[in-house]
């Protein structure tokens, strides 16, 4: 018989598939099924190659990420030949949805529920009490689609909508100073947490769940108000660490839910902070438009109570989706207006969880985002290493992955210039650091190096670098 057999029930469910599906790597999902224990009989490269109308050697770059599958025609058509189903296609996010698992995946909608207070509150508490029963395992097999488009960018406009008092609903008991001051207390040892991995992330969620049943009984008052505060930067965070792991349906929803938890407190400046974090995610995502979108809604709702700072974090933001888009002219534009506001920022009336946004963080933002764009114009890669050196001139040594971040930047800033060894010993220089930091996101972008550093692969140094990711990333 031509073609792929039949698959046995939980074929796709089985945790050999796990990673592949986390990075949203096609080569890496080929090699997984090839090597899936559930098959009778051993399926080789010959054979696979054969079922997609390669040749083996092609098949065998795709999987040892020489050859990374990128166009959305070829990641279709190998989907198809092996059958994978709708739902777990990452680069296809406007299909079918999804079904619900019976026994909670943590999918629960949070677009549809009305902004109020109490209708917010549930929506946590739903979310969190689900996500805390979800497995690891469960969490990486699940699908990953996510909303986009029209879908996405409409029901975030409530955001701009008046808030309906909380007095109507509330029946409990207040929340007092001590109780709030508890809270705070709380998050702050928390955030302290953020490179924790799941262990974390389940605290996080943990107290994010307690803090929804509190607010749920609690009538309206300033301090009710403050406590949602805490609740938003606690999704936001939540939403940071799956993004992190590359749950990117979890991060959406945990973002969703800090814009709302934001709203409710009354705090529309965060609430912005939030909407430009879900455009983060939407523009690594390969979505720029619609994190333009969501920046701009950001922009808006705070055109009379945004800081300097916080105004110049949302043009870096809108700077980042005009880069991915190839629009040279608006780039610059945006980033003149950063700098305009960052200069004009008074540190002692920014809010503190603005703080991170310091001048070495958007000078390495601007870095960054030049070197994208030096994809559609390359003379733009040579400021982008001015900038991003810059960024590594200023950052706090103990900002570890940021400047990780920033080395792996320069590096690939190096590629867009021709100089591959140098790009290498760059890359090198950090890889004993991203073995300790276990972030995704580090991970994530190396892979991206290894991806653009292909057309050098007969220099050894590039090969023996390529090696080098690969070991890190498997280990």
């Amino acid at each position: 018989m031509f073609g792929p057999p039949p698959l046995p029930e939980g074929f796709w469910d089985h945790p050999v598939l796990a990673e592949a599906f986390a990075d949203q790597n096609m080569g890496v999902l080929i090699g997984a099924y090839r090597h899936h224990p559930q098959h009778p009989h051993r399926i080789t490269q010959d054979r696979m190659a054969g079922w997609l109308g390669i040749s083996q050697a092609q098949l065998s770059r795709y999987e040892n990420g020489e050859n990374p599958i990128d166009r959305i025609d070829k990641l279709r058509a190998f989907a198809e030949v092996l059958g994978v189903p709708p739902e777990r296609l990452w680069f296809d996010r406007t299909g079918p949805p999804r079904p619900r698992d019976p026994e909670g995946s943590g999918a629960q909608d949070v677009f549809t529920p009305s902004w109020d207070a109490l209708s917010t509150a549930r929506s946590v508490e739903e979310v969190t009490r689900s996500d805390l029963t979800l497995s690891r395992r469960a969490a990486l097999t699940a699908g990953a689609a996510v909303t986009v488009g029209p879908a996405l960018v409409e029901p975030m406009q409530h955001w701009l909508t008046p808030l309906q008092p909380l007095a109507k609903w509330a029946a409990g008991g207040a929340i007092g100073a001590d109780e709030l001051a508890a809270m705070r207390m709380v998050v702050d040892g928390l955030r302290g947490w953020s490179g924790g991995g799941g262990i974390a992330r389940k605290a996080v969620l943990g107290q994010l769940n307690e803090l929804a049943e509190r607010l749920r009984r609690a009538p309206d008052s300033p301090n009710t108000q403050q406590a949602f505060q805490v609740g938003a930067e606690l999704a936001k965070m939540a939403a940071s660490m799956s993004f992190d792991a590359g749950l990117h349906d979890s991060a959406q929803r945990y973002y969703v839910l800090a814009v709302r938890m934001a709203k409710a407190s009354r705090n529309e400046p965060f609430g912005a902070l939030c909407l430009a974090s879900m455009a983060r995610q939407m523009f690594d995502l390969g979505r720029p438009e619609d994190g333009l979108e969501l920046v701009q809604l950001g922009q808006y709702g705070t055109r009379r109570t945004a800081t300097p700072g916080l105004r110049a974090l949302l043009h870096t933001r809108e700077a980042w989706a005009y880069a991915l888009m190839g629009r040279v002219h608006e780039f610059h534009r945006a980033v003149g207006h950063a700098q305009e506001c960052f200069a004009a920022r008074d540190r002692t009336t920014e809010p503190r969880w603005n703080a991170s946004f310091d001048e070495a963080e958007m000078e390495g933002v601007i870095g960054a985002r030049l070197r994208d764009l030096a994809r559609h114009d390359p003379t733009q890669a040579m400021l982008a290493e001015r900038h991003i050196r810059r960024a590594l001139a200023l950052r706090d040594p103990s900002k570890v992955r940021s400047r990780v971040f920033d080395v792996i930047g320069l590096a690939r800033t190096r590629l867009a210039t021709g100089e591959p060894e140098a790009a290498c010993e760059l890359i090198q220089s950090v890889l004993p650091m991203v073995v300790r930091l276990r972030s995704g996101r580090v991970r994530r972008k190396l892979q991206d190096f290894v991806t653009e550093s292909a057309h050098y692969r007969q220099i050894n140094a590039v090969r023996e670098v390529q090696d080098a990711i690969r070991a890190v990333r498997t280990a």
